[in-house]
């Protein structure tokens, strides 16, 4: 029977049931991560890391890719914190079935587990909001539909999904009804693990603190405990965290694209100020009193960031040159805008967006009609959504976010329009419902792409270049240990999948690989050769249909991915490989310097 009096009496088994079934569907999508193909670039360097990590090719706070030669060092500034559940599966399976098998189990695994996990903390957070039964499982349905779905299928190991399910646990923490002490703590270690995870997640972090803040100013007395626990716990887990991830307390820390000095003062600051002002003044009445406290606490880790690092205030790409901001950056698909998304696809742009304004308008429904003791709560639901919202609007990349907002949001709502529909069983309420369903619903918001003209061939041929499956390198993972010029997009490929070193790959703190990278393939033909000799390499990948490629050729259709494209090669490139049989897949050249 649908309620709406009680959600917290609404039986368990059915989340379980759908939780159950949706990893299993999931599940059904293992074959190519279980035979070695992974998702994309950050996944198979992830898993290299891994591999790294377990063979002692890197130490625990090394996580600089040593297999890409480029003159930064291959400097990465990823977090262990990931590599640690992926090494363990790996560790656990590898003498029973061997390395390749074990990494495939684990690269099918961890995102299998994560699902598990998500789904939970939306359940979770839907019983606290007030959601019906109907309205939970609508919620989670609505997570597995979403865009959100794709960092939790098997063959995604980067750090997305576990960022995204860090921030609805802490979510979840903040809608405990009983305000327990448990609850502060898991939120608090979920800020910092989040946080070392990424710093993409700081404005999820931020929020999260803010709102606990929020929580004591508006309940008093009521939260004063929690406000002690969460304190506590994010002092001591950011300290953990600094001290024991990549690169640790004695390692480069002065930097903004990672758990840096400034943020683990100002987290100190905020964490210390916290628990000093519930120790301290536990009973303060007058919520003036209260916000004017963690007003001061809010300014002086504020004040922490800028006097620890004030460059960390504006865009950590800002030193870039021009020409990796212009020709890489820019391009980079969840770097960018909504405006850029909306131009390249008006059907793309309603599924991101539409979906995510969407849930705003649901959580405001939501907040508007919410009985007294749901408003926080509802209200917390509301701040949310628009944090998320407004940074998918900044990078596509929020719209993990977005959703996994939205869908909580969505499912409230529907569970409200069944209820009508179940309680009245007229015409109107079903049409509702049907009507209701569609605009709040990931589908709807899809249907556009779905009912779209289909893509050109040129589009088509793109998509179907097999330039980074495990496949497609096996003859190439044959060959003696060479170094390989590489475009940027198959940099990781290549390490991933050969023993073989690369040149350039899409990480950020190596822009002058990526420079000379983008140089090369615009530029004349008769100076590729001598730009690619000053990297050290001695062979050239090249793959046909890569997007990447397709671009410089565009750019500079007198350069050399023009000539490659047009198959117009110069004396000194000689294939050590041939194309698949449909004429894609990566090719390696060796160059030949001896030849004029």
């Amino acid at each position: 029977m649908e309620t709406r009096s009680d959600p917290q009496k609404a039986p368990l088994w059915p989340l379980l049931a759908f939780g159950l079934i949706a990893i299993i569907a999931a599940s059904l999508r293992a074959g190519p991560a279980l035979g070695g193909d992974l998702l994309g670039n950050d996944d198979m360097l992830r898993m290299q890391q891994v591999r790294d990590l377990l063979s002692g090719d890197s130490g625990w706070f090394d996580v600089d890719q040593k297999r890409l030669l480029t003159s930064d060092g291959g400097a990465m500034h990823w977090s262990r914190l990931p590599d640690l559940f992926i090494a363990g599966i790996v560790f656990l399976f590898q003498p029973l079935i061997g390395r390749a098998s074990a990494e495939g189990l684990a690269a099918t695994i961890w995102p299998l587990l994560q699902l598990g996990w998500v789904l939970a903390a939306l359940a979770v957070s839907l019983r606290r909001l007030g959601a019906t039964l109907s309205g939970q499982l609508a919620g989670m349905f609505f997570f597995c539909v979403s865009f959100a779905i794709v960092n939790f299928l098997p063959g995604r190991v980067d750090h997305h999904g576990l960022g995204l399910a860090l921030t609805l646990t802490a979510f979840a923490c903040l809608l405990s009804e009983r305000k327990t002490g448990r609850s502060a703590i898991i939120a608090g270690l979920s800020v910092a693990a989040m946080l070392t995870v990424a710093i993409e997640n700081l404005p999820a972090a931020a929020f999260t603190i803010g709102a606990f803040g929020m929580a004591w100013i508006v309940r008093g007395e009521a939260e004063t405990n929690r406000l002690r626990f969460f304190g506590a716990t994010l002092v001591v887990a950011t300290l953990v965290a600094y001290i024991f991830d990549a690169p640790g307390a004695g390692g480069e820390r002065a930097v903004c694209d990672a758990l840096g000095q400034s943020h683990f003062v100002a987290l100190l600051v905020a964490g210390a100020g916290m628990f000093a002002i519930a120790t301290a003044m536990p009973t303060t009445r007058n919520w003036r009193s209260r916000l004017i406290l963690l007003a001061i606490a809010g300014t002086a880790a504020a004040i922490s960031f800028v006097v620890v690092n004030p460059g960390c205030l504006g865009d950590p790409y800002a030193g870039m040159p021009k020409e990796v901001q212009t020709g890489w950056l820019n391009l980079v698909g969840e770097a960018r805008s909504m405006g850029a998304v909306f131009a390249d696809s008006v059907a793309d742009g309603l599924f991101y967006y539409g979906f995510a304004f969407a849930g705003l308008g649901c959580a405001i429904f939501a907040l508007v009609t919410a009985p007294i003791g749901l408003r926080f709560a509802r209200a917390a639901l509301v701040a949310f959504c628009t944090l998320a919202l407004l940074i998918a609007i900044w990078q596509l990349r929020g719209t993990i976010l977005s959703h996994g907002a939205a869908v909580i949001a969505a499912g409230l709502v529907f569970g409200e329009l069944f209820s009508r529909w179940f309680n009245s069983r007229g015409t109107p309420a079903a049409l509702a419902l049907f009507a209701g369903a569609l605009i709040i619903s990931p589908i709807g918001w899809r249907l556009p792409g779905l009912l779209a003209p289909p893509p050109s061939e040129d589009a088509q041929a793109a998509a179907a270049a097999d330039c980074k499956s495990a496949e497609s390198y096996r003859t190439i993972a044959a060959a003696p240990r060479m170094i390989v010029f590489t475009p940027i997009d198959l940099g990781a490929p290549l390490i991933y999948h050969t023993r073989h070193y690369a040149t350039a790959a899409p990480y950020h703190r190596n822009a002058q690989a990526i420079q000379t990278a983008i140089s090369v393939f615009t530029g004349p033909t008769e100076e590729a050769r001598q730009k690619i000799a000053r990297t050290g390499a001695t062979h050239l990948l090249y793959c046909p249909g890569l997007n990447e490629l397709e671009g410089y050729a565009e750019r500079g259709p007198d350069g050399f991915a023009a000539d490659l494209k047009k198959g117009d090669l110069p004396n000194w490139l000689v294939p050590l490989n041939t194309a698949t049989p449909a004429g894609d897949g990566p090719v390696i050249y060796t160059i030949a310097f001896d030849r004029n």
